[in-house]
């Protein structure tokens, strides 16, 4: 513990020149996630490495000031955000958040999720490339060039989904069906893209996941949902965390419910 001082002062200026490092080479506004980040790992190995310090050298380093400025300065931020990884662990662990008298339940044949899989990718991919639809509306008075019209068509996406992406693949993560299990009424979809700004100026395959609900009578039949998953550069990482959002997550927002609870689905029929 000759060196123990000293290493802890190291730990501090590493952390704060990888801070500086970050904002000197801030692209496109990242830096501040990155100096959080840095920060709070700086803090976390500051702290456990000074109690540790403390415990094998209690009698002679416990009266030094730095060694108890080196703890004030590291707890408060230390201590939240292993609090924090901690509930994140302790979910992720969890099957679900959703209270065992709501959870879904209904069941279907193998046969018929898998040709319902297949027959919504086809449906997200013909969404995709057909981009704008139009749609008959009630004469709408319109304003151009000093002139009022009335126009009967409005305009809107296929699918509400990016459309500056190449895409390569659809794929229906997972169903939800309806009580009798006929209709389909939500599930997860992950899309494989090439993405021009990942390992740029090549650009590189991402994979990004969203919750949807499904109407297959409505001229926009799947209507997509604000959480979303995004950056993953395989498949299963992409699933794994749209499915934690959705079944774990989402359930522990206040008036929100979780993909697989009964109150949400009754709501999409």
């Amino acid at each position: 513990m000759k060196h123990g001082i000293k290493i802890l002062y190291g730990i501090l200026i590493i952390g704060i020149l990888v801070s500086i490092f970050h904002i000197s080479n801030d692209q496109g506004g990242s830096a501040l996630g990155n100096i959080i980040d840095a920060l709070t790992i700086t803090s976390i190995i500051l702290f456990l490495s000074t109690i540790i310090f403390i415990f094998l050298s209690f009698k002679k380093n416990i009266r030094k000031i730095s060694v108890w400025i080196f703890l004030i300065l590291s707890c408060p931020l230390a201590l939240m955000s292993m609090t924090h990884m901690t509930k994140e662990l302790s979910l992720k662990m969890t099957v679900t958040t959703t209270p065992d008298e709501f959870v879904y339940s209904v069941s279907v044949s193998k046969d018929k999720y898998e040709r319902d899989k297949i027959r919504l990718e086809n449906l997200v991919d013909s969404l995709i490339k057909v981009k704008t639809v139009q749609r008959t509306s009630e004469l709408t008075l319109r304003y151009f060039s000093g002139k009022t019209y009335n126009d009967t068509i409005e305009r809107d996406l296929a699918i509400d989904l990016p459309t500056k992406l190449k895409y390569k693949k659809s794929i229906i993560d997972t169903l939800f069906y309806s009580k009798n299990g006929n209709e389909i009424v939500a599930g997860l979809l992950i899309n494989k893209v090439l993405n021009e700004y990942m390992d740029y100026p090549n650009g590189g395959i991402e994979y990004f996941g969203k919750g949807f609900e499904f109407d297959r009578n409505n001229w926009k039949p799947f209507k997509m949902l604000k959480y979303s998953v995004s950056g993953y550069d395989n498949y299963k990482a992409c699933s794994e965390n749209l499915r934690y959002y959705y079944l774990k997550k989402i359930g522990t927002y206040e008036n929100e419910f979780n993909m697989n609870d009964i109150r949400f689905l009754n709501r999409t029929e």
